[in-house]
């Protein structure tokens, strides 16, 4: 079984750990790059003299417009295409019937996940149920 990360970070890798951490601070960084024209306007509405000079720089207030009009085509067409896409899936998911799979067994949940029978069948009958891993995320006790 392959190792099982279940929301304890100290379970993951130094390389998973280095491709999180990556992966948080370039979110990051394309969401300032992205927000960036907003805090520029923001500040020139407010009157800071600093970025009103590069609202001049890049065309001043009809340039803004305009790149407001080009941003709001864009969304609007990548909702186009999005939209598109969610239709063209559900028609497709409508049509392909879903593959009909065997019933599991207590007997062979148990074996899956290496733990006793009777576990299984307690856990079953309990409305709230918390399920004990050790370090190497393997079932140690459950309790229902």
């Amino acid at each position: 079984m392959k190792d099982i990360i279940i929301n304890q970070p100290h379970l993951q890798s130094f390389r998973q750990k280095c491709g999180s951490a990556f992966m948080s601070v370039l979110s990051w960084v394309l969401w300032l790059y992205f927000l960036w024209p907003l805090f520029t306007l923001g500040a020139w509405l407010m009157g800071l003299k600093s970025l009103s000079d590069e609202i001049r720089w890049f065309g001043g207030y009809k340039t803004l417009l305009e790149l407001l009009q080009l941003y709001g085509e864009i969304v609007v067409i990548i909702a186009g295409i999005w939209l598109f896409w969610t239709l063209y899936l559900s028609w497709l998911h409508a049509s392909v019937a879903p593959k009909r799979t065997a019933p599991v067994t207590d007997q062979q949940l148990a074996v899956a996940f290496k733990v006793d029978e009777a576990l299984v069948l307690k856990a079953r009958a309990g409305k709230k149920v918390t399920v004990h891993f050790d370090n190497h995320a393997v079932i140690t006790e459950i309790d229902s």
